[in-house]
């Protein structure tokens, strides 16, 4: 992919070594990025997976950072030599987040700091210490958040309530860097296909005593789950092209324009097609 946008650009990949994040960061290698900074918590996966990448694309210049972006010093004292040395990136995808289980009755205060913690703080702290480094006038920032952004289905635990901080966290950057020509889009995936989707909640059903449906991927949203490289590139694209928003899949748009029409229209929705 040699005509990409995105090829000969530097970008920085956070969250690189699992799921989603571990897609952008092969997508962006295979579209010819000049430079590749990974960040995740496990060095020993981090080097895995830059010799996996250059094994594959010789010519790439890939750099570690070793950080948990949940806490602001270590990332920042990371990026600080970045900072000295004049190093730029076009590109910052922001990709740590994770998902729960349980009905709010039994939502415990600490169970949703933490889950504030990993799916907003680290994209306020990515925000923070890589915006020193991005080029202005031109540069991106993708917040990969959730359906689960823009709505709040049952059984989802303290995972919609966080997942909302996070696509008001990406309003405020995408109004406050314009001033800079610094582009924020939120991805709001649904669910994607991964192969313990029925099971990877099994404990929390147990626990919560929750309908079966809720187990399933989207908390039983009635939707197919989406297939991660695919996925990585719409989000690509939309990020060239400067889109605020990317929902997926697509149907899932007529539902977020009914239920700010009307509430009540939407509530009902998602009673119907979800767990």
């Amino acid at each position: 992919m040699t005509g990409s946008h995105w090829n000969g650009k530097r970008a920085v990949v956070c969250g690189a070594t699992a799921g989603l994040g571990r897609a952008f960061a092969i997508e962006l290698a295979r579209q010819r990025v000049e430079h590749l900074t990974l960040v995740a918590r496990s060095s020993d996966t981090l080097q895995a997976l830059r010799s996996e990448l250059l094994e594959r694309f010789a010519s790439l210049d890939v750099l570690c950072l070793t950080a948990d972006l949940c806490v602001k010093e270590p990332l920042q004292r990371a990026v600080e030599p970045l900072i000295q040395a004049g190093h730029r990136v076009d590109l910052v995808i922001q990709a740590v987040g994770q998902s729960d289980r349980g009905r709010l009755v039994d939502l415990s205060s600490q169970r949703l700091h933490e889950l504030i913690g990993v799916n907003v703080l680290s994209s306020l702290h990515a925000v923070q210490c890589f915006h020193p480094l991005m080029r202005k006038e031109g540069g991106n920032i993708v917040l990969v958040g959730s359906l689960a952004s823009l709505f709040a289905p049952r059984f989802l635990g303290g995972y919609a309530i966080a997942k909302h901080g996070l696509a008001a966290l990406a309003q405020q950057a995408r109004l406050e860097l314009a001033e800079d020509q610094i582009h924020v889009l939120l991805a709001c995936p649904g669910p994607i296909a991964r192969q313990d989707s029925g099971t990877r909640y099994d404990q929390h059903a147990r626990a919560d005593k929750l309908p079966e449906a809720a187990r399933q991927p989207g908390g039983g949203a009635k939707i197919r789950g989406l297939e991660p490289q695919r996925l990585v590139r719409e989000i690509l694209q939309a990020a060239a092209a400067k889109q605020p928003l990317m929902i997926r899949p697509r149907k899932a748009q007529w539902l977020h324009w009914l239920s700010a029409l009307s509430c009540s229209l939407g509530d009902r929705l998602l009673r119907k097609n979800s767990g």
